[in-house]
């Protein structure tokens, strides 16, 4: 299906809709505590983009292929194959596709009152997040419950939105599907990190996270690992980049960039330091 581009509008969410499949569209039905209000299937497509200004519902993204570009207030992040972006409402993001490698993408812009509990439950920060993690499924269950839906359907679409939103939440820091593993964080330091994987630490917002001030988590790291705070997250980084280079499926390039290391070369010196191999050296001895 071929459309042409929709400017942004406040409240709206705007995109480039060419090659672009709008599977369900009901802004004007009743405000159900628990809906998927649109639901769309984008096929690669090189100037593919989307704007959200002030959305007043959640959006939920999934990259099937290809690469894209997130951005937000704060930075830019790449992503790959199996991501999975949660939007909450009222946040300002902008989507563009890559433009040698267009994704393939599965949306959902979901509302009402229990699903804004969600997403305060399960992502309390209220800002985008990313998770990498195999959930296709679930949009083509949920498109095809819209496409072909009964009596019954609306309570059904709840429940597999509530599972969406767990296994995202699961799947927070977890490497790229493959392997199917999560990884779940050990300690609330290591969790704070994961969940700040896309963006260059700021000791300072760490710190204020925990309501310590910097000396205070320097004391608490080294007490407890024996590091400071810097050291502690290039180590749970290094941890991250690992369990990516053994599955096989990821760059060393792709893992350099999406975990904001200047560049492979930096990449490459800091693993080895950390690890004694190279990146190339631990993907080959152990995807």
């Amino acid at each position: 299906m071929r459309r042409s581009s929709v400017q942004a509008v406040k409240n709206k969410v705007s995109m480039s809709l060419l090659n672009e499949k709008i599977v369900y569209n009901a802004d004007k039905s009743v405000n159900r505590a628990c809906c998927v209000k649109a639901a769309g299937h984008v096929f690669p497509d090189p100037a593919w983009a989307a704007l959200r200004e002030e959305p007043k519902d959640a959006l939920i993204l999934f990259i099937a292929e290809g690469k894209a570009k997130l951005s937000v207030p704060g930075g830019e992040y790449p992503l790959y194959k199996g991501d999975c972006v949660v939007f909450p409402p009222k946040k300002y993001s902008k989507l563009q596709s890559d433009a040698k490698t267009p994704p393939e993408v599965y949306w959902l812009r979901c509302g009402g009152d229990l699903v804004d509990a969600f997403v305060k439950a399960y992502f309390p920060n209220m800002r985008a997040i990313v998770a990498t993690c195999d959930v296709k499924n679930f949009f083509v269950r949920i498109t095809d419950i819209l496409s072909h839906g009964d009596a019954e359907s609306a309570d059904t679409l709840c429940l597999i939105l509530h599972k969406l939103f767990v296994t995202i939440k699961n799947c927070l820091g977890s490497a790229p599907s493959g392997k199917g593993k999560s990884m779940f964080p050990s300690n609330k330091y290591e969790e704070y990190i994961l969940s700040h994987m896309y963006d260059k630490l700021d000791v300072h917002d760490f710190a204020d996270h925990f309501g310590m001030s910097v000396p205070a988590l320097t004391a608490a790291l080294k007490r407890k690992f024996g590091k400071t705070p810097y050291q502690y997250y290039l180590s749970v980084k290094i941890e991250l980049a690992k369990k990516m280079l053994a599955t096989g499926k990821t760059s060393v390039e792709d893992i350099a960039e999406r975990l904001c290391f200047t560049d492979r070369t930096h990449f490459s010196k800091l693993f080895k330091r950390e690890t004694g191999l190279s990146p190339a050296e631990y993907k080959k001895n152990n995807s």
